[in-house]
């Protein structure tokens, strides 16, 4: 028996920034972030060893850019409090099936010096509350063009990091379609 689950997480960006003077001048913004590509990213179930291990990346990446005269931060989170089923809104699946790697590509480093990357190492798990992802370090993170350059690498039902432990066999759930979007919340960091 095939079972198909299908995962489309769809970004929203969200920029909040005061009015502050800028030594740049204008059309640039205090605060800007960019998807390059990966505004979709779409998991499908389709054999057993995915349902008991999940899928890790899997090609399925969201590329970003920050522009910033200031320092700032990162934060995503999801519209809803679980994935609800397309064909049959009463199939339920946690949102931290979900998590996120961010791989900095960009010269600012994230050793802690430029950027604090919470999720270097292990995926986060998504959330419908803002959680942060990119952080400014003991220097600064300002910059532009490839200064802040981040792949986001997203997986689905891995049980790394702070993931759901089970895996999406263990949590029985139904074979749908699931769609959920996810905000990406770039702020001054305060």
């Amino acid at each position: 028996m095939k079972k198909n689950v299908k995962i489309l997480i769809v970004f929203f960006v969200l920029l909040s920034v005061k009015a502050k003077s800028q030594d740049i001048p204008p059309p640039n913004p205090g605060l800007v972030i960019n998807i390059i590509s990966g505004y979709s990213v779409s998991f499908n179930f389709d054999e057993m060893s995915e349902y008991k291990d999940g899928i890790m990346n899997g090609g399925q990446s969201t590329f970003i850019r920050i522009g910033a005269i200031m320092d700032w931060k990162l934060q995503f989170s999801a519209d809803q409090v679980m994935f609800y089923g397309e064909n049959d809104p009463s199939n339920q699946m946690e949102l931290n099936n979900v998590g996120v790697v961010v791989v900095s590509t960009g010269t600012n480093q994230d050793d802690g010096s430029n950027i604090i990357n919470y999720a270097k190492t292990v995926p986060i798990a998504l959330d419908n509350n803002e959680v942060t992802l990119l952080t400014k370090g003991s220097g600064s993170n300002k910059g532009y063009g490839i200064r802040n350059a981040f792949t986001l690498n997203w997986e689905m039902g891995t049980k790394r990091g702070n993931m759901n432990n089970q895996s999406l066999l263990e949590q029985m759930i139904a074979s749908d379609t699931y769609t959920i979007n996810i905000t990406l919340t770039l702020t001054p960091y305060r």
